[in-house]
């Protein structure tokens, strides 16, 4: 009996907690907090950022649709950078896989992030990769799965300005 009563708290728990997560990944719910490291292993907070757009684009090495917005996305960011942090966040490739792509492309205005644990990857519920969530002054704006064309992101992250 003792064992049920345990087994059905954790249970109920579990479910709470994964609906709280399953919540904060919709558009127009608050955008759950990161847990991922730039190359230098510092641990990044969206919190701590001033930005009130801020873009995450969930890639992987090997990815060409990944790996085609990243350029444009670092153009875009040069000219808002008081307004707007790109974010690529990586979960499938090895740190050096990662900060090999980084030196090949060498982005000014792209963070690259690891998330090891692949935290973040489950709190935003990601399956598939170019995943890009646009977030304005702390709620999920929109959710774009697989590659989109520059000019309709582009359009959208104007209109969020």
């Amino acid at each position: 009996m003792k064992f049920l009563c345990i087994f059905i708290a954790l249970f109920l728990f579990n479910a709470c907690s994964f609906e709280n997560h399953k919540k904060s990944t919709k558009i127009g719910e608050v955008a759950t907090e990161i847990s991922a490291k730039n190359l230098l292993g510092d641990k990044i907070k969206l919190n701590d950022d001033k930005n009130s757009l801020k873009v995450l684009v969930f890639f992987q090495n090997g990815c060409s649709s990944c790996l085609k917005e990243l350029p444009y996305l670092d153009k875009f960011a040069q000219n808002y950078p008081d307004k707007i942090s790109v974010y690529a966040i990586n979960s499938a490739n090895d740190i050096q896989t990662i900060q090999s792509l980084a030196k090949k492309f060498d982005f000014k205005n792209v963070e690259i992030l690891k998330d090891d644990l692949k935290i973040t990857q489950d709190r935003y519920a990601i399956f598939a990769t170019p995943t890009t969530i646009i977030i304005k002054d702390g709620i999920i704006k929109d959710r774009i799965l697989g590659e989109t064309p520059w000019e309709n992101l582009k359009s959208k992250l104007i209109s969020l300005l």
